[in-house]
């Protein structure tokens, strides 16, 4: 299959040690990745190198052999720990020469704002021998293009904005004719709650592994995010195929997914449908420390949730003689009453409560450090789940939390 059939294999590569040892994000590197989406061209890796000579023309070396295309940003400026220019000719075996329009683009940048160039600022201007020159009308260093029997080399400045006007202006446009106006990628994301990759996994099956549209997962918190992409000529066509693949994904596993909206939280998603059902829901939670109550309140934009956890001082009396008299293990009979007390307390059409062990962090079921009972009170009846873990630690709070709100939506979703 050919480069132009198939697109392009391309990989990122960003320099600067700064980037390594985390004192700057790596913005550049998201950022050419999304215009490579939507261009049509296939990324397959991206690697963060810190300013050194060698290991960059490794990389770069490496590149060359399993990619069409190596976009490099970073390393274009007059410093001595500039070398991305350095590493990309000893990569494709070829000199440096001085490009004389560059020289002279900088001599008039320089001018321009009445400042000497210095004798360094001249290897800006430096270029490996027979590269394209890409101007850059926005700041001193341009970048190049190299075309070498293995493969191509782009180089871009690592100044976000210099970086994103080249690459709009001259790459972009470069890598669709090099293409052949091969079509755009269009994505597509499906998020699910109260579920694990692996189950997902094995309910998808098949659908896995097509090719276009693809299938794949990434897993957060107790969330899994289902991705659906496709090729095509057209946005139009992309669209058609991802929405034939997502009929099918939501045939397999639909009960599961909440929104197709990307990074819109589960809770975001009760909050409207409580607006549309005219409703809150009141809350008691142990051992997620009244995370739950957090998260919904910073949906709706307001904290009017009547919502309890095992240290508030205003809980009421009743509430608290029941949790008491529960003895100490969370059981689904104490989390069934406590849910139904929350909910004539609150005054909610609805009442959740999470009764869960904390581990070390002795609390009030504090004696078995592993189970969690979820219950949900409202006028059609009563739902319980258990959860075979507990923890008072953020990480499983949350974990916890993602399971009770799938409790909530899932009843809402139907009641709606």
């Amino acid at each position: 299959m050919t480069a132009s059939s198939r697109g392009l294999a391309a990989e990122i590569v960003t320099t600067g040690t700064e980037l390594l040892l985390g004192e700057i994000v790596d913005t550049n590197a998201a950022w050419m990745a999304q215009q490579l989406r939507e261009a049509g061209v296939n990324l397959y890796y991206k690697t963060t190198v810190g300013d050194n000579e060698a290991r960059l023309r490794g990389v770069l070396e490496l590149g060359l052999a399993r990619s069409d295309v190596i976009i490099v940003s970073g390393g274009l400026g007059p410093t001595a720990d500039d070398i991305t220019r350095q590493a990309i000719a000893a990569a494709t075996r070829r000199p440096l020469a001085m490009n004389e329009l560059a020289l002279e683009a900088l001599r008039a940048r320089f001018a321009r704002f009445g400042t000497e160039m210095t004798d360094n600022n001249r290897q800006q201007a430096l270029i490996p021998e027979g590269a394209t020159l890409i101007e850059n009308p926005v700041g001193t260093a341009p970048g190049f293009i190299v075309e070498a029997d293995e493969g191509t080399i782009i180089a871009l400045p690592g100044v976000p904005r210099e970086m994103m006007r080249l690459m709009t202006d001259s790459v972009l446009p470069y890598l669709r004719a090099r293409s052949g106006e091969a079509g755009i990628i269009r994505r597509r994301v499906l998020r699910t709650v109260g579920i694990g990759e692996s189950a997902l996994d094995n309910m998808l099956g098949a659908l896995m592994l097509e090719a276009n549209p693809t299938v794949g997962l990434a897993a957060h918190t107790a969330q899994t995010d289902i991705r659906v992409t496709a090729r095509a000529a057209t946005a139009e066509e992309a669209e058609a195929l991802i929405d034939a693949m997502a009929a099918r994904v939501m045939a397999a596993v639909g009960e599961t997914v909440y929104s197709t909206e990307p990074g819109e939280p589960i809770e975001a998603v009760i909050a409207a449908l409580l607006a549309r059902v005219g409703g809150t829901v009141a809350l008691y939670e142990t051992n997620t420390s009244g995370m739950i109550a957090e998260r919904l309140a910073d949906a709706r934009g307001d904290d009017a949730i009547p919502a309890w956890t095992t240290t508030s001082a205003e809980m009421p009396p009743f509430l608290k003689e029941l949790v008491g008299a529960q003895g100490g293990l969370p059981s689904e009979a104490a989390a069934i009453a406590c849910a139904r007390a929350v909910r004539y307390a609150g005054g909610a059409p609805y009442g959740l409560a999470v009764l869960g062990t904390s581990g070390s962090d002795e609390g009030v079921f504090g004696r078995d450090a592993g189970v969690t009972w979820i219950a949900l009170a409202g006028d059609g009846g009563e739902q319980s789940v258990r959860i075979p873990y507990g923890g008072g630690d953020e990480h499983s709070a949350a974990r916890i939390s993602n399971q009770a709100l799938s409790l909530l939506w899932r009843h809402l979703k139907t009641a709606s």
